[in-house]
């Protein structure tokens, strides 16, 4: 069997590596963007203020490293392979019982793997290593008790695991004594009640009691169920309930495992279980843990649209455009809004928007978030600073700091903004922050010198053109959540200002097919700029067509732009009387690509308000 143990091992190692590094590593990079790990007392004192402390402030220092995704998987891998271990020496899995060691780690695995969108909303900081600590204290406490014997030293050992093991491992602390409690109920069978009934009756005090004194005398918060529940999820809402089933695997595992695998050391010869008689048992341990691995793959969060918006927003964050653009054509499905509007601003940035923004789809397939999370808690911050609303920018910043706390995503833009923004007091604040941390420290020292000399700014292309864009009355009048509606009206309906702004506002009325307020924008820009993009003239020649204007004639449009409209007219009129998606389809051969063909045949679904708060607790 010892070969076979080794197979399933590498075996192990390699799906690991595949689940994470391989097909998540975005997910890997924005999970630690969405923590944050400092190297100071404040934030130590503060992490320990509420029951897991250790497990919360160890689980943010693991978390950094998937700064590099690499890194931070290996550690990820290495902490896994201890519970294993630890799994095979508490429950004494040798042998051919050998693969059931994998199953916890598995479940582990599928905790992180099964977010998708969900990610931004989940308040536990360090959430993929949190239960992969508390787990490894569980395990080593219950390896522990398993050497007392005698029901005093039993119960003293309870206690003193109870007592400090909860202020510092929360509800896994809890978890850990009732697996004692479990052990003992076996004992029990076999030696009686009287021999027991000191551990099984204190045991059950401390579960419940110690708890209810740090909740009396330690811990200054609020409610008492949370608690007994501390470091685990809050999945209430009914399409999320889902994500409870690693946590509901992992207690299965143990309860069966403690009833079942825990024998004495010296029930078996060399520690070695004895092989079963009927062959098909000796595959059983085998057998399932295939089918756990299987599990874990099928059920993980895999989306190729969330891997996209992930990979575009990364790229976004070091204004790599055409990184974003090869993102876009890469995806061949229906994108998303997110997908469409990082590939909008990306050609917005490069200044190929009015040539090529309808060139690139814009589709409207829906995201699958399984808990209600909008584009804006993705990255508001992000797009509301990239097209000069930093006000706005600063806003949804903070909300997230006070909702989920600070991460390295929110404090960079609160920089960022509050430097532009003339407020370098309060930059510095922020700024600080991430100085403390291990892989955001130089991007904030960068960040210093714009933040003493505001000044510098103007001699900065990226922060000049963010300046620019800001060119108006930047207040908050209420955006209700709805990020690409509210930018896209907002640039609608502006009016003059910089060249860049006209732009926005020519782009922003073609996407929302509004030719009343694309006349005025044109011939401003018609007047001031050497060339007219493709795009702009597609639209003036089409909206001329539908409502003629007195200026028009005097304007030298592109002869091939002329020759492709004359062909489109003629194309209209030859399959008018076919059906709808037909010409849909015939006009697809010819004009897809241009703006013609995306104003009757493009259906852009926008956000409406809803009702519900955009924010909840996971």
């Amino acid at each position: 069997m010892a070969w076979i143990n080794r197979a399933m091992l590498l075996l192990f190692i390699l799906f690991i590596m595949v689940e994470t590094l391989g097909l998540r590593r975005t997910f890997l990079w924005k999970v630690q963007d969405l923590d944050l790990f400092v190297f100071n007392r404040h934030y130590l004192a503060e992490t320990f203020d509420v029951p897991g402390g250790l497990a919360r402030y160890l689980a943010s220092f693991f978390t950094q490293f998937f700064y590099h995704p690499w890194l931070g998987t290996l550690l990820y891998l290495g902490l896994l392979l201890l519970i294993s271990w630890l799994t095979s020496q508490a429950f004494h899995l040798k042998g051919y019982l050998k693969p059931f060691s994998h199953i916890p780690a598995l479940a582990l695995l599928l905790m992180m793997t099964e977010l998708g969108y969900e990610i931004h909303l989940i308040k536990l900081p360090g959430y993929p290593f949190v239960p992969l600590i508390g787990m490894t204290a569980l395990l080593l406490a219950f390896e522990g008790y398993q050497r007392f014997t005698q029901p005093k030293t039993q119960l003293i050992f309870m206690g003193l695991w109870t007592l400090l093991g909860f202020p510092l491992f929360g509800a896994y602390a809890l978890a850990g004594t009732l697996l004692m409690l479990l052990r003992t109920v076996r004992q029990t069978l076999s030696q009686g009640f009287k021999h027991n009934w000191l551990p099984l009756t204190g045991g059950s005090m401390l579960v419940v009691g110690v708890p209810y004194l740090y909740y009396r005398f330690v811990f200054g918060l609020p409610c008492l169920s949370r608690f007994y529940l501390s470091l685990l999820p809050d999945f209430v809402d009914k399409e999320t309930l889902v994500l409870w089933l690693p946590y509901v695997l992992l207690a299965g595992f143990l309860l069966t495992a403690t009833l079942a695998f825990t024998p004495g050391k010296h029930a078996w010869k060399n520690n070695h279980p004895p092989l079963p008689a009927i062959k098909a048992q000796r595959w059983a341990p085998g057998i399932l843990f295939l089918a756990t691995m299987l599990t874990v793959h099928y059920t993980g969060f895999r989306d190729e649209a969330f891997d996209t918006e992930l990979a575009m927003q990364e790229a976004t964050e070091q204004e790599d455009w055409q990184a974003v653009l090869s993102l876009a054509r890469a995806y061949e499905e229906e994108p998303t809004r997110m997908i469409v509007m990082h590939t909008n601003l990306a050609l917005f940035k490069l200044g190929l928007a009015g040539d090529q923004l309808f060139k690139y789809p814009s589709g409207n397939s829906p995201q699958h978030t399984r808990g209600q999370v909008l584009p804006i808690q993705m990255a508001g911050a992000l797009f509301y600073y990239q097209y000069g609303h930093l006000n706005y920018a600063y806003r949804w910043s903070m909300e997230e700091m006070v909702e989920y706390g600070m991460s390295h995503h929110t404090l960079k833009y609160a920089v960022l903004t509050s430097s532009l923004n003339g407020e370098s007091a309060l930059a510095k604040k922020y700024n600080d922050v991430l100085k403390s941390t291990l892989f955001h420290r130089k991007w904030a020292r960068d960040r210093e010198a714009i933040i003493n000399d505001p000044g510098r700014a103007m001699h900065n292309p990226a922060l000049l053109n963010i300046l620019r864009l800001n060119a108006f009355n930047d207040v908050l009048d209420g955006d209700h959540s709805l990020l690409e509606t509210f930018l896209l009206n907002h640039a609608a309906h502006s009016r003059g200002g910089n060249p860049e702004l006209i732009d926005l506002s020519l782009l922003a009325n073609l996407q929302l097919k509004q030719a009343d307020r694309f006349w005025p924008r044109f011939f401003v820009y018609v007047n001031t700029q050497p060339r007219i993009p493709v795009h702009y003239q597609e639209a003036a020649l089409l909206f001329n067509l539908q409502q003629p204007q007195p200026g028009i004639a005097s304007i030298t449009f592109d002869p091939l732009v002329l020759k492709r409209f004359n062909q489109f007219v003629e194309r209209t009129k030859a399959y008018n009387n076919q059906p709808r998606e037909r010409i849909k389809a015939l006009m697809a051969e010819e004009f897809k690509g241009t703006y013609w063909y995306y104003y009757f045949f493009a259906d852009l679904q926008l956000q409406q308000p809803v009702n519900h708060q955009p924010y909840q607790k996971l």
